[in-house]
């Protein structure tokens, strides 16, 4: 059971139900389910000292951010932020400030874990960029929350109305809305991890029960941007996993959603072992809605600048055979 709180990240809902004694323990399981939830803590508070040091870095450069899941979730969404843990930083800036928040974070000692396939990539069509701090945690700057079609769906311009403001250390900082907040829960949950991470589906759960009242408005978010199957699909996984037996709107209307061919072509890049990133950039393709932009995202990816390719390949044909083996794996039947 341990084992498999570390692995889900459960080990805050673990230790409360050790503490009020709603699971029985010997002392040492007690010991070892303490000591492993409070060293996620000690990593939680970490991390939420730098993510103070990142914005304040940004802020100096005139660079808005918006905090994703973690700390955001942690302290907006969740009774005590200790059930929460995360192990890494999510951020999000606007497209145009991409290569501009890049560049500083560079200068502050960050590394790029993949260079940029051409100029001008990063802003117009990937999900982000990830970055790796001297001390080796990783900080992912989001343009949109997924690689892939999905991501391409996603109302980017929309996710800077609003925005709910918490508290770290004394310091405000921005999140996305409530109803954003879900939404991007739901794509964690749905094309994250694999297998499914419970505490993914937990936070689905969290926030579906607590915006109930606004179902119909959640509803009309995804059925805008044309992502009902992913809410649909993370919604019914939270419920059927996590043993919910009581139902709401939103549970019920996504136990019935009935995705078509497409849709299920579409999440089965991210729903199983052999995923890779390579078949979901190039499904990505299909649904980029202008010509040009869509020459442009094809060169990107066949002709890349040589720093994308040094090291990794042999060869653009070694390249090319690469990404059609990569291609073909990622797509499942």
């Amino acid at each position: 059971m341990l084992a498999g709180a570390l692995s889900h990240r459960m080990t805050g809902f673990l230790q409360k139900v050790i503490d009020e004694e709603l699971l029985v323990v010997t002392p040492p399981q007690a010991r070892a389910a303490n000591q492993a939830h409070r060293t996620s803590m000690l990593r939680a508070l970490a991390l939420e000292s730098e993510l103070l040091d990142v914005a304040a870095l940004l802020a100096a450069a005139g660079i808005e951010i918006l905090v994703l899941k973690g700390s955001a979730v942690a302290n907006l969404d969740y009774s005590d932020p200790v059930l929460r843990p995360f192990t890494d930083l999510d951020i999000a800036v606007r497209p145009d400030a991409i290569d501009s928040a890049v560049a500083t974070l560079m200068g502050a000692g960050f590394r790029r874990t993949l260079a940029e396939p051409r100029t001008g990539f990063d802003r117009r069509f990937d999900k982000g960029v990830t970055l790796r701090h001297p001390t080796g945690y990783g900080l992912d700057l989001h343009r949109t929350f997924v690689l892939g079609p999905w991501g391409v769906l996603v109302d980017i311009e929309g996710l800077w109305d609003g925005g709910e403001e918490f508290v770290v250390g004394g310091r405000p900082l921005r999140a996305l809305s409530r109803h954003n907040r879900f939404v991007h829960a739901c794509y964690h949950a749905a094309l994250g991890d694999w297998p499914l991470r419970l505490l993914s589906l937990r936070d689905v759960a969290q926030m579906a029960v607590a915006l109930e009242p606004d179902a119909a408005a959640l509803r009309a978010i995804a059925a805008r941007w044309g992502i009902d199957a992913v809410v649909a699909s993370a919604v019914s996984d939270a419920w059927r996993l996590l043993g919910l037996e009581q139902d709401t709107d939103l549970s019920s209307w996504a136990r019935r959603y009935a995705p078509t061919r497409r849709e299920v072509a579409q999440l089965a890049l991210h729903t199983h072992p052999d995923k890779t990133f390579t078949a979901q950039a190039l499904s990505t393709l299909r649904t980029i809605p202008r010509w040009r932009d869509k020459a442009a995202y094809a060169r990107a990816l066949v002709l890349p600048d040589a720093a994308y390719t040094q090291g990794r390949h042999a060869s653009p044909l070694a390249r090319f055979r690469f990404a059609i083996g990569e291609a073909r794996r990622g797509r499942a039947r």
